[in-house]
């Protein structure tokens, strides 16, 4: 039993994987919105280089191309570890490869840079929307997250696969497209311009802060069930829409009055 279930969480969810496609679509769909209209004149003249016709889709894009041979440089840089017993991270943290700290940071810079580098926008997009995933702000002896062991409404998982995509699927976000908006329109000016304060690194430690709530929670091979989203699925939601705020100043600040 423990062999099948061992590779059952490695089909459902490989080391390091990302936000589901799910989460990055309602992140990048939000943070459109709340970009100022020159900030989506740009957007929309470098989506033209893609094979995506919107924002939202386009976001999984770093997630699609990670295992090309041309990408594998990006691999490490969706995720930051902690060692047991740390509470923060900072920019120690991230390996020679670079992490998701220093990849924001230098996607940032490519695209200030030249307003024309779609590659640049689409990864800047994407480590903003992980980075608001607690699991990818973890520990590295369990690959954050995907070497526990849990079940979710009665099916194997672990705790990086439930907040993946778990947790949105069992919200209905696959399916209630009316959700999205419901979610969107939760947001008020007061939230907007608290959470646009701060930086990457602070951003990241409140991550932190909910993997170790998470962990405290844990024990191996748990039942998972209504008790869960009930505790954690504001949580989640409140990550989603502090990813799209913050995402839409970084784009408004790289991008804003320089439409072509």
């Amino acid at each position: 039993m423990r062999v099948l279930l061992a590779a059952l969480l490695l089909i459902i969810s490989l080391p390091g994987q990302a936000f589901s496609k799910t989460g990055h679509l309602l992140i990048c769909d939000m943070a459109y919105q709340l970009a100022s209209e020159d900030t989506r004149l740009q957007i929309d003249s470098l989506l033209k280089h893609t094979p995506y016709s919107g924002f939202g889709p386009a976001c999984s894009w770093a997630d699609d191309i990670r295992l090309q041979p041309e990408f594998a440089w990006s691999s490490s840089h969706h995720y930051v570890n902690m060692r047991r017993g740390e509470t923060a991270v900072n920019m120690a943290h991230c390996p020679e490869q670079g992490c998701i700290l220093s990849a924001i940071n230098d996607m940032q810079q490519r695209l200030v840079q030249n307003n024309t580098d779609w590659q640049a926008l689409l990864f800047l997009a994407h480590h903003i929307g992980d980075l608001h995933q607690p699991l990818h702000v973890s520990f590295e002896d369990d690959l954050g997250g995907n070497r526990t062991a849990v079940y979710f409404y009665g099916l194997p998982n672990n705790l990086h696969g439930v907040w993946d995509f778990a947790l949105l699927k069992q919200a209905g976000y696959e399916t209630d497209y009316t959700k999205a908006a419901k979610l969107f329109n939760r947001l008020n000016a007061e939230q907007r311009l608290s959470w646009q304060q701060g930086d990457v690194l602070s951003w990241a430690n409140e991550s932190a802060s909910l993997t170790l709530d998470i962990y405290l929670h844990y024990r191996p091979g748990m039942l998972l069930d209504d008790s869960y989203m009930q505790r954690y699925l504001d949580t989640l939601e409140q990550r989603l829409l502090q990813a799209a705020v913050r995402l839409a100043l970084w784009l408004d600040q790289s991008l804003a009055g320089r439409a072509n």
